[in-house]
């Protein structure tokens, strides 16, 4: 059986981009066949990657309508974070369905209710024609599936969180300069996201300016994904200034493999103001990293929780977490309770949902796989 990706696929980096590789490689140790539809602006290699134009939107058009019509995949299975994304999903899941295929459509999103309130009357019923027609309909948390019961109140949508093993790639060299910088810094802190206001980033850095009294050789390693602006890139580097912390952190972007910058970590930090089911926030409990998030809906078990855009209990919430010792450990040794438990079971419930849609397995009550994401975060 052959299962088609599409979405973000690495590089650049990014969340999406991180399931994806995941995916792809869990649904490979089953046996499956993965081919790759790649939406983003990298061009990986490989002979199963298929990238679009990302300049031009009626080539990327002609080019998607060609690639699904000469396709020999059983199932599509596109993945949505963005505005962008969700309606190029929506293209994609009618070019399938004149195609003669199959499709999945997984929202993974934090922004995803943000988004869906801010449709006009005219484009919410697009919205909803459109991705009426995809053959399964997958949340990733329970208020992205809320939001979609609201815009499809007949729809049959299935839960899932973002939990997959992510070990299964190669792992290679950091950059030399982070390289060097991991090795003259402790206790290090790993965080990633992009320059824009709602991933809380210069809150993180407030932090580490509270953090550097206690820790004086406490360092950041802060990697950038593509998606952000400039106005709000230039703040960060003017904080980093102005609170001197030129020696306690370093930005970075796209970092090659950031299971391997993890695991010289000795804490993950997520500092995002609004967050669907971090993907990153996974990757740092299968390796039994302790995890310090901002208190967003929808963390998993395991998370030492700080209130969002609260510096000081940030900082409080990281001091914590340098005292439980489990930082630069062998690959999971100390993973959070059930997380290996977890991915396994998403991987079976992804492939029960395939099946379902290949009619290899009878329909019945859709699929809530939600795991510990489940669960509100308290402050």
């Amino acid at each position: 059986m052959k299962a088609t990706l599409i979405g973000h696929y690495p590089p650049p980096y990014g969340g999406v981009a991180a399931l994806m590789k995941q995916m792809e490689a869990a649904l490979s140790l089953k046996g499956w066949q993965v081919g790759i539809f790649n939406l983003g602006s990298g061009r990986p290699a490989g002979d199963n990657v298929v990238s679009f134009s990302t300049n031009n939107r009626v080539l990327e058009f002609l080019q998607l309508f060609r690639s699904f019509a000469i396709s020999d995949t059983d199932i599509f299975h596109y993945l949505s974070a963005s505005y962008r994304s969700f309606w190029l999903g929506v293209v994609c899941i009618v070019l399938a369905r004149l195609t003669g295929h199959k499709i999945v459509i997984s929202f993974v999103g934090g922004a995803f209710k943000d988004f869906v309130k801010g449709l006009n009357p005219v484009a919410r019923g697009v919205a909803k024609s459109g991705i009426d027609l995809a053959h399964a309909v997958v949340a990733c948390n329970s208020e992205i599936e809320g939001h979609l019961k609201i815009l499809l109140p007949r729809g049959h949508i299935s839960q899932l969180s973002n939990c997959f093993p992510p070990l299964a790639a190669v792992a290679s060299s950091l950059p030399t300069s982070v390289e060097d910088f991991v090795s003259s810094h402790s206790p290090l802190i790993c965080s990633t996201g992009a320059a824009c206001s709602e991933y809380g980033l210069v809150s993180a850095l407030e932090a580490i300016a509270m953090l550097q009294r206690d820790y004086p050789k406490v360092g950041l390693v802060l990697v950038l994904t593509r998606y952000g602006d400039a106005v709000h890139e230039k703040e960060l580097f003017n904080t980093i200034e102005s609170l001197k912390l030129g020696d306690h952190v370093i930005v970075e972007r796209d970092v090659p493999d950031f299971i391997s910058l993890l695991q010289h970590s000795d804490v993950f930090l997520r500092s995002a103001l609004v967050d669907g089911d971090s993907v990153s926030v996974r990757e740092g409990l299968f390796l039994g990293l302790p995890t310090v998030a901002s208190d967003t809906p929808f963390r998993p078990d395991g998370v030492i929780l700080f209130r969002k855009g609260d510096s000081r209990d940030m900082a409080e919430k990281l001091s914590q977490a340098f005292k439980m010792g489990k930082g630069r450990s062998a690959p999971g040794v100390h993973s959070a309770p059930g997380v290996h438990k977890e991915g396994e079971e998403n991987i079976e419930a992804l492939l029960s949902i395939y099946r379902k849609v290949l009619g290899q397995e009878p329909h019945g009550k859709p699929y809530d796989r939600s795991g510990s994401a489940n669960r509100t975060a308290s402050a």
